[in-house]
C-alpha cells in the first residue's frame, strides 16, 4: 500500500516499525539518560546543600564572634562603672530636685512635669493599641473614673474622653492586691530632655499623659505616702560573683570547687574487664594506659563505657585539632571511602596533589617564600617523616661533598654524614629517629644506634660553633620541644643556626610534628621569625588529618633535586583517603576566623595559667612555657606532674606530662573558653588538694 501510494521513505526496511529489539534499545537509552540526569541533579543538590552548610557555619561563626565582642564590651563597661564608683548610677541632674519632689507625692510630681512640657499634647488622641502586658493588666484592674461614675463597664465605653479633660482628672486608685516587684529596674526618672521635660518610656508612639506618667498597680504609689523605691527596683550596684564570666578566674583566690574527686573509685563492668584483660593478654605491654575504656567522643569531650565524661586536654597527644567525631571530617571520610581507599603510589590520585599544593602555597604565604617550587613526600606518621628527612639530608650531603671534591657521591671516603641534634628533643622511636632523640631512657635499651650523631644544647651558641662543621650533613631541631618539656628555641639562636648551616652546606630540618599546623597560632611555629630562620626541610604529622594516620616531608626545590625514582618510597603513604581528609582539615585550620579563635582562646588560657602561678608560687614556676595551645607548667617537685595527671583525671580532665617536671596542655584547637575555664578550675583545685595534703 505504501509503495502504491508513494509514501514509503527511502531505505525503508519491511517490518522496521515493529522491530522490538530496536524499541528495547531506545528504551534502555532513555533509562540511562534519565539516570544520568537524576545523578547530575543529585550531585547539584548535594553541592548546594554543602554550600548552604558552609554558609551556615560561616554565619554561626560570625554570630559567635559578634557575641564575643558584645560580651567583651559589656565586661569593659561593667569594669568602668565599678571603677568609677562600684557600679552606682550617676547622680541626678541638679534641675530635678528629686529629694524635694519625693515629699510632694507621686501625683504632684506628675502634674509638675506635665506643666514643664514644651509642646502641649493634642486634644483628641486615640488610644494606643500596642500595649505591654503590664499596662493591659493595669487598665483591666483600674477602670476610668468616668466609667465608675456612670456605672458603666470600661469595655462599653465607645471612645476615650478628650485628652484635656483627663489631664486634671483625679488620681488613680491604690492597687487592689499586693504589690508585685518587677524583674527589672524601672526607667530612670532623672533623665530629662534638652527642654527640661521628663523623658517618656521607650515606645514607638507617644502615649497619652495618663498612660505616660501613671503606673500600673505594680508601680502605683499611695498618695498618703511619699514615693520610695522598693528593694526590687533599687539601682544598687550588681552583686559581684565569685567567678567572673569574662575572665573565669576569681579575684580572691584559686578555684576550690573540685577539691573532691568525681571519679575516684572506678569500678569496671564485666565487659570492661574483658576488654582490659584481652589487651593485657595480646597487646605488647609498652603503654601505661588509664584504668577505663573509652567508647566515644564529641568535640573536646570523651566518654568511657560507664558513661563518665572527660574534657580531653591531651587531644590524642596534640593530634585531634578539630576534636572528636567532627561532622565535616566524618562526611569527607565516608565520601572518599566509597570511592578509593588505597591504590599505592604506582598510580596517580588527585587527593595527594591537592594536599601537597595546599601545603606549599600556605607555607609560601606565611613567611617562607623560599619554598616556592617545593616538593612534598607523604608518609604515615611523624617518625616516618623524620626518617625520610634524615635520609634525604644525608643524600644531599653526599652530593655536595662530591661536587666539592670531584669524587663520586658513593665514595667510601665521604665524611659529610654527621647529624646534629639537641638535648630534650624527641623525633621518634625507629632507629634513625631514635638516634637523634637524645633521651637516655629511650636510647639506652637499643644501643648501638646509627653513627655520626652529635648532641648539643638548645639556645647555646657554643653548640652551634663546636658541633656544626664541614662534616655535618643535617641539623634537626624542634622550634618548640614538646615531649622534652616545652622548651622554645629563641629567634636569634635559630637565625645563627641557619647562618651556620649555610656556611658549611648542612641541611636544616625543622621538626614541626607537634608544634606546627596552627597549634602555636600560626601555620608553623617558625612562621613569624622571618626568612632568615627558614629551614630547608619541614616535617609534619599529628594534626594534619585530625587523627587519620599521615605524615609529610616538605622540602625546598634545591633539596628535592637530589631525589629520583626509587631513592625513597612507601606503600601506604599518600593514600587517597588520608590526603582527602588532610586537605579538608588543613583548609579549615587555615581559615582566618578559625586562626583568630585559636589565638584568642590560647591567649585566654595562658592568662589564666599565669594567674594560677601567682597563687601557687612555691609549687610551680612563674613562667608558662610554650605558645598557643602548646603550653607547659613546670613544677619544682618532679613527683608532682604525674600526681596532677591522676588528680585531674579523677575530676574529669585529661592532661599530659612532658619531660620530668612539666604538665603539658595540648587541647583541640577549637576548644572554647568555657572548656578552658573548667580545665583551669580543675588544675587550681588539684593544686589546692596537693597543698592541703602537705
Amino acid at each position: 500500500m505504501a509503495a502504491a501510494l508513494g509514501t514509503r521513505r527511502a531505505g525503508y526496511v519491511e517490518g522496521e516499525a515493529f522491530d522490538r529489539e530496536k524499541q528495547e534499545e531506545n528504551k534502555r537509552k532513555r533509562i540511562v539518560e534519565r539516570a544520568e540526569r537524576e545523578r547530575k541533579w543529585e550531585e547539584e543538590r548535594e553541592e548546594k546543600q554543602e554550600k548552604w552548610r558552609a554558609q551556615k557555619e560561616k554565619w554561626e561563626a560570625e554570630k559567635r564572634e559578634r557575641d564575643r565582642l558584645r560580651r567583651r564590651e559589656e565586661d569593659r563597661m561593667r569594669k568602668e562603672r565599678e571603677g568609677r564608683g562600684g557600679g552606682m548610677p550617676p547622680p541626678p541632674p541638679p534641675t530635678r530636685h528629686r529629694d524635694d519632689d519625693r515629699t510632694r507625692g507621686y501625683d504632684r510630681d506628675r502634674d509638675y512635669y506635665r506643666r514643664r512640657s514644651a509642646s502641649p499634647p493634642p486634644r483628641h488622641r486615640p488610644r494606643s493599641r500596642s500595649r505591654s502586658p503590664d499596662r493591659n493588666r493595669s487598665r483591666s484592674r483600674s477602670p476610668r473614673r468616668e466609667d465608675r461614675d456612670q456605672g458603666r463597664s470600661p469595655s462599653r465605653s465607645p471612645s476615650p474622653p478628650p485628652r484635656h479633660r483627663r489631664r486634671y482628672d483625679s488620681r488613680s486608685p491604690p492597687p487592689r492586691g499586693p504589690r508585685r516587684s518587677r524583674t527589672h529596674s524601672p526607667p530612670s526618672r532623672g533623665n530629662t530632655r534638652s527642654n527640661g521635660s521628663l523623658s517618656p518610656p521607650r515606645r514607638r508612639r507617644s502615649p497619652s499623659p495618663v498612660r505616660r506618667y501613671s503606673r500600673s498597680p505594680a508601680r502605683s504609689v499611695n498618695k498618703s505616702h511619699p514615693p520610695s523605691r522598693s528593694p526590687s527596683r533599687s539601682r544598687s550596684p550588681p552583686r559581684k560573683r565569685d567567678r567572673s564570666t569574662s575572665t573565669g578566674s576569681s579575684m580572691s583566690g584559686p578555684c576550690t570547687k573540685y577539691l573532691k574527686p568525681v571519679y575516684s573509685n572506678i569500678t569496671h563492668s564485666q565487659e570492661d574487664r574483658d576488654v582490659i584483660d584481652r589487651g593485657s593478654k595480646y597487646l605488647l605491654p609498652v603503654y601505661a594506659r588509664a584504668p577505663f575504656v573509652l567508647s566515644h567522643g564529641k568535640g573536646s569531650w570523651v566518654w568511657d563505657t560507664a558513661g563518665r565524661k572527660y574534657l580531653d586536654f591531651s587531644a590524642g597527644i596534640a593530634v585531634n585539632a578539630l576534636g572528636h567525631a567532627d561532622d565535616g571530617v566524618l562526611k569527607v571520610l565516608q565520601g572518599q571511602a566509597g570511592k578509593l581507599l588505597h591504590t599505592s603510589n604506582l598510580y596517580h590520585n588527585e587527593s595527594a596533589g591537592n594536599l601537597a599544593e595546599l601545603l606549599v602555597e600556605l607555607t609560601k604565604r606565611h613567611g617562607s617564600p623560599s619554598f616556592d617550587g617545593g616538593k612534598v613526600f607523604f608518609a604515615n606518621s611523624g617518625t616516618e617523616a623524620n626518617e625520610g628527612a634524615l635520609k634525604i639530608a644525608r643524600k644531599v650531603g653526599k652530593e655536595r661533598w662530591a661536587k666539592a671534591t670531584g669524587k663520586p657521591s658513593d665514595d667510601p671516603s665521604c665524611d659529610k654524614y654527621e647529624i646534629v641534634c639537641f638535648e630534650n628533643a624527641f623525633h621518634g622511636r625507629s632507629m634513625g629517629a631514635l638516634s637523634v632523640t637524645s633521651s637516655p631512657k629511650y636510647q639506652n635499651p637499643f644501643k648501638p644506634l646509627i653513627p655520626g650523631v652529635r648532641v648539643g644544647k638548645l639556645n647555646t651558641q657554643e653548640s652551634i660553633d663546636e658541633l656544626v662543621s664541614k662534616k655535618t650533613c643535617a641539623v634537626i631541631v624542634e622550634p618548640i620541644q614538646g615531649e622534652g618539656g616545652i622548651h622554645s628555641a629563641s629567634v636569634d639562636w635559630l637565625r645563627a643556626l641557619r647562618k651556620k648551616c649555610d656556611e658549611v652546606g648542612a641541611v636544616l630540618i625543622f621538626d614541626e610534628i607537634q608544634c606546627g599546623l596552627y597549634r602555636t597560632g600560626g601555620l608553623w611555629a617558625h612562621s613569624a621569625f622571618g626568612q632568615d630562620c627558614n629551614p630547608d626541610i619541614i616535617t609534619m604529622a599529628k594534626p594534619l588529618a585530625n587523627g587519620y594516620p599521615i605524615g609529610a616531608v616538605m622540602m625546598r626545590e634545591e633539596i628535592a633535586q637530589v631525589m629520583s625514582v626509587g631513592t625513597h618510597g612507601t606503600t601506604f603513604g599518600g593514600s587517597p583517603l588520608a590526603c582527602t581528609i588532610g586537605h579538608h582539615v588543613l583548609q579549615r585550620l587555615s581559615d582566618e576566623t578559625f586562626v583568630g579563635s585559636v589565638k584568642e582562646n590560647s591567649s585566654y588560657l595562658k592568662e589564666r595559667l599565669v594567674q594560677m602561678t601567682k597563687w601557687f608560687p612555691k609549687t610551680i614556676e612563674s613562667e608558662i612555657r610554650g605558645r598557643g595551645f602548646l603550653l607547659g607548667i613546670r613544677f619544682y617537685d618532679e613527683s608532682i606532674p604525674s600526681q596532677m595527671v591522676a588528680l585531674a583525671r579523677e575530676r574529669g580532665v585529661l592532661i599530659l606530662t612532658a619531660g620530668k617536671d612539666v604538665v603539658r596542655l595540648v587541647p583541640s584547637l577549637n576548644v572554647g573558653k568555657e572548656e578552658v575555664d573548667f580545665a583551669v578550675d580543675v588544675l587550681e583545685s588539684c593544686l589546692g588538694t596537693l597543698q592541703n595534703s602537705k
